[in-house]
């Protein structure tokens, strides 16, 4: 975990890449974090999760070659300290669910606004 003098290390897993970008801005702009990584899909994301070790994932939930679900079991297998953020485009309680008993810490959807993303980072971090 980051230190008060360190930034908060987030890896941000997104197969669209626009949406990719706009969460490293998002997330680049609340100031104590910082994006190291970004990740297409499931299997990258695990491989830069051992390599980067982040604090945090941002977690799209459907992506190729591994979905979020299964990425999010495999990493809280390896890094059981990582946060864990589901991402979505639907609001499926049984998608969340799914996530959630995966090991995230909570499940967003990406029409939330980024005091909420900003919430969910922090609150992650805390529990």
């Amino acid at each position: 975990m980051a230190s008060a003098s360190q930034p908060i290390r987030v890896l941000v897993v997104e197969n669209h890449r626009l949406i990719r970008q706009e969460l490293r801005i998002l997330v680049n702009g609340f100031g104590e974090f910082m994006v190291v990584g970004e990740a297409e899909n499931g299997e990258l994301a695990c491989v830069l999760a051992q390599q980067l070790q982040p604090d945090v994932i941002l977690m799209d939930v459907s992506m190729p070659r591994m979905n979020g679900i299964e990425a999010t079991r495999w990493i809280k297998k390896t890094l059981p300290q990582v946060v864990i953020i589901g991402l979505s485009v639907y609001p499926n309680a049984a998608v969340a669910q799914d996530m959630q008993a995966a090991g995230a810490s909570s499940y967003l959807t990406k029409d939330t606004a980024p005091e909420a993303l900003y919430q969910a980072l922090h609150g992650g971090l805390t529990t």
